[in-house]
């Protein structure tokens, strides 16, 4: 038995807002997911911090709902297949999955050269909204980060400053998911008389 053509695609990739998306009545749950494209090694530990997560993401209440729970973070492509079973899996109405993707310049670079060389860290932030109900997806705008560290900062000051750029990038996304969610409000319209 062939499978869709559809079903294979990571849907955070391709970006796209399905069609035909029935207006939104609030209160709506929401459930926080990460999507993790590789192993998480050292330095990918202090973006995946479940802290930064819960103040950026659960505590900033990107639907402005109520207070959103976190899910168990997954690896792998982003599909409709893998979203349904999240569906079944969470009982929130909305589940909001996001990923990281960093980049240093220069590639080659070892995680102890990281303390003693200058270098780029490029965080790119994708994420999408899941409407379980209607089965269907929400894009959001892709937000990149960029930060240029020099050789004589101090390994903490390292740590923080990759902190507080991971933070800002989810603060941002944040942001986007409720203007995307916001957009979709039923809102009662009042009689012009």
């Amino acid at each position: 038995m062939a499978l869709p053509a559809w079903a294979d695609v990571d849907l955070i990739d391709e970006g796209k807002t399905d069609s035909a998306i029935k207006m939104l009545v609030f209160p709506k749950s929401l459930r926080v997911i990460e999507n993790r494209t590789t192993q998480v090694s050292k330095r990918d530990a202090i973006l995946s911090d479940p802290k930064l997560i819960r103040k950026t993401l659960l505590k900033v209440d990107p639907a402005r709902v109520v207070p959103a729970k976190a899910g168990e973070p997954f690896a792998g492509p982003v599909t409709r297949d893998r979203l349904r079973e999240l569906a079944k899996r969470y009982s929130e109405d909305v589940i909001f999955v996001f990923r990281r993707k960093l980049k240093i310049e220069p590639e080659s670079l070892t995680t102890a050269e990281l303390l003693s060389t200058e270098h780029i860290v490029h965080i790119s932030f994708q994420g999408l909204l899941y409407l379980a109900r209607q089965k269907r997806v929400l894009a959001l705008p892709g937000i990149e980060k960029m930060e240029r560290f020099a050789v004589l900062a101090s390994p903490e000051q390292r740590a923080e400053r990759w902190w507080k750029l991971a933070g800002d990038g989810l603060k941002k996304l944040a942001q986007e998911a409720r203007k995307v969610l916001h957009s979709h409000k039923f809102e009662k319209r009042q009689s012009a008389y």
